[in-house]
């Protein structure tokens, strides 16, 4: 297997690594990207508190059915009340709420078959976010600190996964 590409950057004492799915010529179910989610997902698990979580009704409905698209949304914390609609030309193109990581939740992450699930997701720890996927473009890690991003490399080592680090401006 050759070497995943992860483009890292220094922001503040955080460390991002970001997994940009079209360079690395992978499908969002394929099991190179669902370990590089864990070994993420395991670099903060201590830290995290939060899910922000972004979709389209029709979306979700088309790739997963609409009762199994209602059932995950509310098992993720989506209510009424937390969810608001984001409006453009006064028609609505996607929803977005925020909710608390629980381990229930945090298993459906680690778990996931296809990490595009769910189009826009972030893990945060509180405001901040750790873990962002943006809509089949890339996969992304902010490491709080040199702990974490050890973690995440050395998971990604355990995980038999090559890697190399190319730093961006």
């Amino acid at each position: 297997m050759n070497a995943i590409t992860l483009y890292t950057k220094r922001i503040g004492q955080a460390t991002s690594f970001e997994f940009n799915l079209f360079d690395n010529q992978f499908a969002t179910e394929n099991l190179a990207v669902r370990k590089v989610f864990m070994a993420m997902l395991e670099s903060v698990r201590q830290c995290l508190s939060d899910v922000e979580i972004e979709y389209n009704d029709s979306m979700m409905a088309d790739k997963i059915g609409v009762r199994r698209a209602g059932e995950l949304l509310r098992f993720l914390g989506a209510t009424r009340e937390n969810t608001r609609d984001n409006v453009s030309n006064g028609a609505v193109f996607s929803r977005t709420f925020r909710a608390s990581l629980t381990k229930e939740r945090y298993d459906y992450f680690y778990n996931l078959k296809d990490i595009a699930t769910l189009a826009h997701y972030r893990l945060q720890e509180g405001e901040a976010d750790r873990i962002v996927f943006y809509f089949t473009r890339y996969l992304q890690l902010i490491a709080p600190d040199s702990s974490a991003s050890d973690k995440f490399l050395e998971r990604l080592e355990s995980f038999s996964l090559p890697y190399r680090l190319v730093p961006i401006m």
